[in-house]
């Protein structure tokens, strides 16, 4: 048999040419599997701290993302981050750190050490960050093995061609050559049995397992055509249908911010009450629509991208989180900027869950100051913080806050009612005490409402556990009308009962008014103290994360990760103790928080993202409404945050 060399640059294939992986009968079915996944590659696996930082962001967040956390799922998402990952990224950029070649009058030098008088050149293939060099050696490899590829193909499809030429010439008798073809001695012909060759079995094999294949897929197009499904009736049992995706948004929203709401009115009167609470309310709105087409990748309404016409195309790929929304908009500088404001509006509500613990155990037991309560509370919840990562613990934790929100929301509306039809005016507070409006307090209830409606950075966790993502805006709308309706019911029946002399948390209010002895109240006040320890628990551990993954880097083990997460942990605690003993007022608190990092977080950045990412493509309407919504944003939180601090003193 000749064994020539083609033209092309391969070897003539005969039946000793070795068929590695004979399943992929052409090289464009090989590169289909590598990119689908079937073929796995070590380069492919992406490790957590392969991204840029905060990597651990989105997952620590989804701990508060839900009222009621799956055990299985709460060690993920409370879990260190990998010491080793951090290692095998760090020394990717590293640079050039291979000696200089030294100079004439270094060598010349007594002084000169031994080893630099060798000699030593610097050589870029030992640094790791691609130099012009590198990045040519590294394409002549691409290239080489891409030549060698196409050259296994066409081997392949040879053998193939030689063994089909063999058994054609075996039914027909003889053996015809012509100018081009593989000749085979007639003597050889006999000797010759393609049947019993491994890569023809293989063939036959790979032939008889995709007819199956296509019987199968044949069989599901048929069914799945005769019940005529919507690609958005697919869906993913795994994730939260339309109404969990409400109710977890709502949760979110409706935090410990809402027992100031009565507060708010005290501050701003009856009429700015109202239209801080819902010009607010809008304002957040519309910035979550903002974030679900950042996150869709596409300024146009999200229900577009259903899936019934396959004719739209996204302008941008997708984003799954908060900070590679900010990325994309802003580039890595402006992720670590919107990043450390998230992270301190997550520490500066440790010190308001302190500030409330202090107040409604200081209403139980008056004897004993607001301060020593915040430090023994401190120091108990040490333990589930720091020292213990119990998921089912957790996940018990996470269910107190629901059920403490909806028990606040109708204790205060039932109160007010029960005193307005029970009871009658003459037992309530004098009209006199109601103020109709007042401009000293507005910046202090634009805080607090604003703080009442943070949530933005957990939008990105609820858009991804939807099972229908299109349903998003139309999620947005019911949720904001059930938050509004429940702030206004709160803010109303609060401000109602107790007028100018309501405190900053409405349960404290209650408590007063009930007195002692009242059982009802006593579990109330305790069911805050309960949903204040489970939020402080909760919500330092994505805290937490953000700070581990910094020092990553510098930490030789996982076990040293694990000392350092509880060391993290206590030291965030007696931070935030230390911000609540020196400022003291739950009002003043959130109201700094809402100016400051809620005002970013909710209303700048998802405006500005929005211009920065679809611009061009923007009405002329909704590039001035951005603006408006930058400018206006940007105005209030800093003569907001000057006035309040002004007031305060």
């Amino acid at each position: 048999m000749s064994n020539d060399i083609e033209a092309g640059g391969t070897a003539a294939a005969n039946e000793s040419t070795p068929l590695v992986g004979d399943s992929f009968s052409s090289a464009d079915e090989l590169n289909a599997s590598i990119s689908s996944g079937s073929v796995t590659s070590t380069d492919d696996i992406k490790e957590e701290l392969e991204k840029p930082w905060p990597a651990t962001f989105e997952r620590g967040i989804q701990i508060l993302a839900s009222p009621m956390l799956d055990v299985k799922k709460v060690a993920d998402y409370t879990k260190s981050p990998s010491v080793r990952a951090r290692y095998r990224k760090h020394p990717l950029n590293r640079g050039y750190h291979t000696p200089e070649p030294p100079t004439a009058k270094t060598m010349a030098s007594p002084g000169t050490p031994a080893w630099l008088k060798k000699s030593l050149v610097r050589m870029k293939s030992l640094d790791y960050r691609f130099s012009d060099d590198n990045t040519a050696i590294y394409n002549k490899k691409q290239q080489q093995m891409q030549r060698n590829q196409q050259n296994f193909q066409a081997k392949k499809l040879d053998a193939h061609a030689y063994r089909q030429k063999i058994l054609q010439e075996r039914k027909q008798g003889g053996f015809a050559s012509s100018a081009g073809d593989l000749v085979i001695d007639s003597d050889e012909l006999h000797d010759v049995d393609v049947t019993k060759s491994p890569g023809y079995r293989r063939e036959k094999h790979m032939d008889k397992q995709r007819k199956r294949e296509n019987m199968k897929s044949r069989r599901e197009s048929s069914s799945s055509s005769s019940a005529s499904p919507s690609p958005s009736d697919v869906e993913d049992s795994s994730k939260s249908s339309f109404s969990q995706c409400t109710f977890n948004m709502a949760n979110i929203l409706m935090g410990v911010g809402m027992l100031g709401l009565p507060y708010v009115f005290k501050s701003a009167g009856w009429i700015g009450g109202f239209c801080v609470t819902i010009g607010f309310c809008l304002v957040t709105w519309k910035t979550s629509y903002y974030l679900g087409r950042a996150l869709n990748g596409d300024p146009r309404p999200v229900h577009l991208f259903d899936g019934s016409d396959l004719t739209i195309k996204r302008m941008r790929n997708p984003v799954s989180s908060f900070p590679e929304i900010a990325r994309e908009a802003f580039g890595d500088n402006g992720c670590i900027c919107l990043s450390a404001v998230l992270y301190f509006e997550l520490f500066s509500c440790l010190s308001i869950f302190f500030v409330s613990l202090g107040d409604h155990l200081h209403a139980l037991f008056p004897n004993i100051s607001q301060a020593k309560h915040m430090t023994i509370v401190a120091g108990i919840l040490t333990v589930p913080s720091a020292l213990l990562r119990t998921p089912k613990l957790l996940s018990y934790l996470s269910m107190v806050g629901t059920f403490a929100t909806v028990a606040v929301v109708l204790s205060v509306v039932m109160s007010a009612l029960f005193m307005f039809f029970k009871i009658g005016d003459s037992a309530g507070v004098e009209k006199e005490d109601y103020a109709l409006y007042s401009s000293s307090g507005l910046p202090l209830a634009m805080g607090i409402v604003a703080y009442c409606f943070s949530g933005h950075a957990i939008v990105p966790s609820i858009y991804n556990s939807m099972q229908r993502p299109h349903e998003f805006e139309r999620m947005i709308d019911v949720t904001y009308g059930v938050v509004l309706s429940a702030c206004l019911f709160v803010a109303i029946s609060g401000y109602y009962m107790f007028g100018d002399d309501v405190d900053d948390q409405i349960t404290l209010s209650l408590e007063k008014r009930a007195g002692d002895g009242n059982l009802a109240m006593d579990c109330l006040t305790w069911l805050m103290i309960l949903t204040a320890c489970s939020k402080f628990t909760l919500t330092m551990f994505p805290l937490a994360l953000g700070f581990e993954e910094m020092l990553t880097s510098i930490l030789p083990s996982d076990l040293a990760m694990e000392l350092v997460d509880s060391a993290v942990k206590i030291v965030l605690i007696f931070l935030a103790l230390a911000v609540a003993i020196w400022f003291p007022s739950f009002s003043f608190l959130c109201s700094l928080v809402g100016l400051i990092c809620t005002v970013i977080v909710s209303v700048i950045f998802p405006a500005l993202a929005n211009l920065r990412l679809f611009g061009p493509s923007l009405s002329l309407f909704e590039k001035l409404l951005g603006w408006l919504l930058v400018v206006g944003g940007a105005f209030v939180a800093v003569v907001g945050t000057i006035a309040t601090v002004d007031a305060d003193m």
